[in-house]
């Protein structure tokens, strides 16, 4: 459904590379981003802001860990052999 032009979102991905910026919310913030691509963006703050990408939110919201059993239901069974084997694993797959 689309109620006064916002679309209903119900997928329950998170779409990565993303970044998230804080600042002082008495900071000005002016942003530029290049058309028609927008590729490249620019900021320019007032106050001191701080930028934090897609790995250390997610670690923050501890997402960043998932079970073995996940894993190899997700990836390919030679990739998650190799992976497994080789210790590749470990950092982000709890028992």
């Amino acid at each position: 459904d689309n109620h006064d032009g916002v679309e209903e979102i119900t997928d329950e991905k998170i779409p990565l590379p993303f970044i998230i910026v804080n600042t002082d919310s008495k900071s000005i913030v002016q942003c530029e981003m290049s058309t028609p691509a927008r590729t490249d963006v620019s900021f320019d703050f007032s106050r001191p802001f701080e930028i934090n990408d897609d790995n250390e939110i997610l670690k923050r919201l501890g997402m960043n860990v998932t079970s073995k059993d996940a894993l190899q239901r997700s990836l390919p069974p030679d990739l998650f052999a190799y992976a497994n084997g080789k210790g590749l694993l470990r950092d982000i797959a709890r028992a």
